[in-house]
């Protein structure tokens, strides 16, 4: 007996959204759809649904890497790359699905292209105990992508996927087929699909069954909820190059690109909190007009926003990407790279109903759901209050006579000078193997070894870099074995002898010491508060506690003796 054929074969469907009543062709991009040499396209219908179809091939004269060869071997052997590819155009219910073939996704118009529609599909059928790809990209301060593959498939739990600061861009998983055609009236037939910004599943053969399909894929991303235990997959996405929303958010972002604006902070870049940098004691700034080169010794937002407050807004975003910053030792050399300005800041605005953030170079849309979830947590981390008492943080005279708030690098002074109990740390750096170039261990040590980590909350700041500083420290204490004895060496120099910690020493508590304003979740940026929940986290699997200090500001002004007036 003949084998009987399957109704459905394996296609990858996308999902675009064309303006108006523009003609099917907008859907494919203008180089392809203008070379009638390689490509034909030509109107089909599809059981009576107008639709469109584009099939060609994609050539190379040689490929990339034939100099190569040839350069060793001596002679050319005339090689070609050749590339099919076909995609089907087929409007329904207000959206354009596009079943590609081959290379056909790369024929597709991006600007168009419903960003992510296959992961809602697959987060809205999947089971969470059978997933068995995830592609992951981490939100925080550190910009990590990561695939974790479980052939066999696993519970979500396997894949160590975090509700905050992770951002998932691709699913691979089983699904049951009922309501489709590939499930041929069977209750209990399954299939493997993956979900990224095209989905991958079995699609009926005949024209009428793939009509019924695309339907079921339409009614499963508008109207079902996701899978329980997939929800928070959907709560935010990073903007892919090229999403039409980027154009309109980064002229917002220039726009606001001028000191005092309260929409961006300074953040350190990937590139900074990857490396072993140790502490920079001066800064060099490059490409902020008229040849001019800055090296202050502490980096803040008005180096970068004061070069372009008077630009034209629409040009301040590419001036900013001139401008570069480049990490100093004490020595003058360089601990890093010349990085570029757009690195060093953090921009979120609120925009037609939904939160964006510039962080890292990158484009995020921050979905509200994502933003309770998150709030959340941070109050409940901020509620847990430290009972420790400090010196409120004065005023003092700056260089050029003027009043203004005290350096973070004399309030920590001020507070050991007050009360001895609390030994200064900031700006002694420990080296040890792991960290050769040396880091903070914490600003203020406190009367039970507290590690405390002050930071002075101005709106132009963000502090991110000051939550990885205290997991930094945290982690080389509880894992690298001669970080204590460093620690040892730098606590008995600085208490001059009048202060040591114990061999066996393991940090238990951490102090996040906020000044200039409350420590509420309005007070962080948001990519802040999900560094911030990440370090609570870790810090909690380290069994550290996470308390918080409130500082409050006086108005007395702070002598060179430390003495108030």
């Amino acid at each position: 007996m003949a084998r009987q054929q399957a109704p459905a074969k394996k296609a990858t469907v996308y999902r675009l959204s064309r303006p108006g009543d523009e003609p099917l062709a907008l859907c494919i991009q203008k180089k392809y759809a203008e070379n009638e040499n390689d490509f034909q396209i030509r109107d089909v219908s599809i059981s009576g649904t107008e639709s469109l179809l584009i099939t060609g091939k994609i050539s190379t004269d040689e490929p990339r890497w034939m100099p190569h060869l040839v350069s060793l071997v001596g002679h050319n052997p005339r090689l070609k790359n050749l590339t099919s590819a076909a995609a089907l155009i087929i409007p329904l219910q207000g959206y354009d699905y596009a079943l590609t073939w081959g290379f056909g996704h790369i024929l597709l118009n991006p600007l168009f292209l419903d960003n992510d529609f296959g992961l809602r599909f697959a987060i809205r059928k999947a089971s969470p105990d059978q997933v068995r790809s995830l592609t992951s990209h981490t939100m925080d301060t550190l910009a990590r992508t990561a695939r974790t593959s479980v052939p066999s498939g696993a519970s979500l739990d396997a894949f160590g996927v975090e509700e905050i600061g992770e951002v998932i861009s691709r699913l691979v998983g089983r699904i049951s087929v009922s309501g489709l055609t590939a499930s041929a009236g069977k209750a209990d037939s399954y299939a493997t699909v993956r979900g990224a910004d095209g989905l991958s599943l079995p699609l009926a053969k005949s024209p009428q069954d793939l009509l019924a399909d695309l339907r079921y894929l339409h009614d499963t991303v508008e109207n079902e909820p996701p899978a329980k235990g997939l929800e928070h997959f959907e709560h935010t996405r990073p903007l892919r190059p090229g999403a039409p929303e980027i154009n309109q958010l980064q002229g917002l972002l220039s726009q606001a690109l001028k000191p005092g604006s309260p929409l961006i902070a300074l953040t350190w870049p990937a590139e900074w909190q990857e490396g072993d940098h140790g502490e920079a004691d001066s800064y060099k700034i490059r490409g902020a007009g008229a040849g001019r080169e800055e090296q202050p010794d502490e980096l803040e937002l008005h180096h970068l926003l004061q070069p372009l407050a008077h630009r034209e807004a629409s040009t301040r975003f590419d001036a900013l990407k001139r401008i570069t910053v480049q990490g100093l030792n004490s020595d003058g050399f360089s601990i890093s790279r010349a990085i570029h300005g757009d690195k060093w800041i953090t921009f979120q605005i609120d925009h037609e109903g939904k939160r964006y953030v510039f962080h890292q170079g990158r484009w995020f849309d921050i979905g509200g759901a994502y933003l309770d979830l998150l709030r959340q947590k941070v109050e409940k981390i901020l509620a847990k209050r430290s009972n420790l008492l400090v010196s409120d943080w004065p005023q003092e005279v700056k260089p050029k006579g003027n009043i203004g708030v005290a350096t973070e690098g004399r309030y920590n002074l001020l507070v050991q000078h007050d009360d001895p109990r609390f030994l200064r740390l900031d700006t002694k750096l420990l080296y040890t193997m792991q960290h050769t170039k040396g880091f903070e261990v914490c600003d203020l040590l406190g009367p039970d070894n507290e590690l405390i980590h002050v930071k002075r909350m101005g709106g132009s700041v963000s502090a991110s870099h000051l939550f990885n500083q205290a997991l930094v420290s945290v982690e080389a204490l509880r894992r690298q074995p001669d970080t204590v004895s460093k620690m040892q060496e730098v606590v008995r120099r600085e208490s001059e002898g009048k202060r040591d910690i114990p061999d066996d020493f393991q940090p238990t508590k951490v102090v996040l010491a906020f000044g200039g304003r409350p420590a509420t979740p309005e007070a962080l940026f948001t990519f802040s508060q999900v560094t911030l929940a990440r370090c609570a986290q870790r810090l909690a699997e380290l069994e550290v506690e996470l308390e918080i200090l409130e500082i409050t500001d006086t108005p007395k002004i702070l002598k060179d003796d430390l003495s108030l007036e």
